[in-house]
């Protein structure tokens, strides 16, 4: 039987394996269960041997408004076990950007938005095409928290334009992105699904174990994650964060949708 799920649609045609995230009506914000469906959706790509290429995308008219602060909110760590830590998932198997490491090439399709965790599926995927009214924003610091998008931005771009992308969390058109080198392909909406599938498919028709060799050998010779979260001490950096006031006032702002107070604590 096929994946299924609540918040997420898997599709395989051919070699191709197309990932949905299907909660429109809250802008396929990530959430604890579309997180652990996507894991899901991403183990069963992993798995099958005839999947060669992966579209992931969203649902209705946004790609993925970010992590779910109104869920955040209202869960306030009652789902943590007690020890502190949150129970093991089958999101697990996304790592630091919320799409896995994985030897099979990964195309993100955006339109409307990518924003937060949107955001770092972009940069974890290996080709992006996205509408030509998309916009993307790591818009952490408004938002109170730190994400680690800034890995790639940095990675990919001087420090001029990368250092503001991270410091304003301000959004970035589709234009500027492909002229930042952030994305790969901007064409109009109704072509984004489109344009991915026949990547998807070329990709899918050049020969497979060399394909993930090549893409092995990518992921090696770029800076990974790991390295920097024991470089950087991210997990610490993030949860420090998490313990402060002015994280729970931008969530609580965010929901009641006024403008947060910050007190530097």
């Amino acid at each position: 039987m096929a994946y299924e799920a609540e918040f997420v649609r898997y599709e395989l045609d051919g070699h191709v394996a197309t990932i949905t995230m299907n909660r429109p009506e809250r802008l396929n914000a990530f959430g604890e269960q579309t997180a652990d469906e996507l894991g899901g959706a991403w183990l069963e790509a992993m798995g099958d041997d005839a999947v060669r290429c992966v579209i992931l995308t969203g649902e209705g008219r946004v790609f993925c408004a970010g992590r779910d602060i109104r869920e955040q909110r209202e869960l306030e760590g009652r789902q943590r076990r007690s020890d502190g830590r949150v129970a093991a998932s089958r999101a697990d198997v996304l790592g630091f950007f919320h799409v896995p490491e994985t030897d099979k090439p990964i195309i993100a399709a955006v339109r409307g938005g990518a924003w937060g965790a949107g955001w770092f599926m972009c940069c974890g995927s290996d080709i992006v095409v996205a509408a030509a009214d998309a916009r993307f924003a790591m818009s952490h610091l408004p938002t109170g928290i730190i994400g680690p998008a800034f890995v790639p931005v940095l990675n990919n771009l001087p420090w001029l334009p990368g250092s503001e992308i991270v410091l304003r969390g301000h959004q970035v058109s589709a234009e500027r992105a492909y002229a930042l080198g952030l994305v790969n392909h901007v064409v109009p909406a109704d072509d984004v699904l489109g344009t991915a599938r026949d990547l998807a498919e070329e990709i899918a028709g050049l020969p497979p174990v060399h394909v993930q060799v090549t893409k092995q050998q990518l992921m090696m010779a770029r800076r990974r994650p790991s390295t920097y979260q024991q470089g950087i001490a991210f997990p610490q950096a993030f949860q420090g964060l998490m313990t402060l006031e002015d994280t729970r006032e931008a969530a609580a702002a965010f929901a009641e949708r006024r403008t947060p107070v910050f007190q530097g604590r």
